[in-house]
C-alpha cells in the first residue's frame, strides 16, 4: 500500500488507519506501507512510522524548490522540519526519495544533493539539523528503494545473481564536495546488461 500524504494531518490519519489493520489482521511484518511525500509529517510519526514498519518515501526537493514558499506559509520552525531525512534516519527507517515527475524532472542526483544540503532557492539554509550523508542519501535512491517495492532481491545493489541496472557517473558522489553532487553527469546507463543510454 502506498498513500500520498502532503499535511501532518493526513499522515495522522494514514497512520491511524493502518494501525487499525494491522490490529485486525496481526501481521505487522508482511506489509510494506509507504507514506509518499512525507511533506511536513512531524518527528512523532516518524517514530510511529516506525513502530508499524511504515516506509517514508520523502519528496526532499520540495527543499530547494518550495522551501521558500514553506518558510512564507509556515514560518521558520515548521518550515525547517519539512522532508525530515534527520528525523527518519534516527528512527531507523529505511527511506526512499522520489521527484514526483512531473511536477520536476527524474534527478535521483538532485534528490541526494537536497537531503544533504537543505538549501532552498533563494540560498537559504533550511533546517540544517535534518541534512543526512551522502551514503544514506545514495540509499535512498538504491538500496532502499528496492527494499521499499519488495525487490531487493534483485535490484538496489551491484553484485552477483541480481539485475545489472546501474549508471556510470562522471564523478564518486562519496568523493565530491556536497555542493557540487547534482551537478555530476550520467555518462551512460544500464538496464538489464543492455547499454540503454551513453553521453556523447
Amino acid at each position: 500500500m502506498q498513500a500520498h500524504c502532503n499535511g501532518d494531518a493526513a499522515s495522522d490519519q494514514l497512520i491511524n488507519s493502518f494501525k487499525k489493520v494491522l490490529a485486525e489482521t496481526g501481521q505487522a511484518d508482511t506489509y510494506r506501507s509507504v507514506m509518499i511525500h512525507c511533506q511536513t509529517a512531524r518527528r512523532d510519526q516518524y517514530t510511529e512510522m516506525a513502530a508499524i514498519n511504515m516506509i517514508p518515501s520523502i519528496f526532499v526537493s520540495h527543499v530547494y524548490y518550495w522551501g521558500d514558499v514553506h518558510l512564507k506559509n509556515l514560518g521558520w520552525d515548521r518550515a525547517s522540519e519539512i522532508s525530515a531525512s534527520r528525523s527518519a534516519l534516527d528512527n531507523s527507517l529505511p527511506f526512499t526519495y522520489h521527484e514526483d515527475a512531473p511536477v520536476i524532472r527524474p534527478n535521483n542526483l538532485e534528490s541526494v544533493w537536497c537531503g544533504v544540503n537543505r538549501i532552498t532557492r533563494s540560498g537559504v539554509q533550511l533546517g540544517e539539523y535534518q541534512k543526512i550523508d551522502i551514503l544514506n542519501a545514495l540509499k535512498a535512491v538504491t538500496v532502499n528503494a528496492a527494499y521499499q517495492n519488495n525487490e531487493e532481491s534483485s535490484k538496489g545493489t551491484i553484485e552477483k545473481g541480481k539485475k545489472a541496472d546501474f549508471v556510470i557517473l562522471s564523478g564518486n558522489p562519496l568523493k565530491t564536495d556536497p555542493m557540487n553532487i547534482r551537478d555530476i553527469e550520467v555518462l551512460e546507463t544500464i538496464k538489464d546488461d543492455v547499454v540503454l543510454y551513453t553521453k556523447e
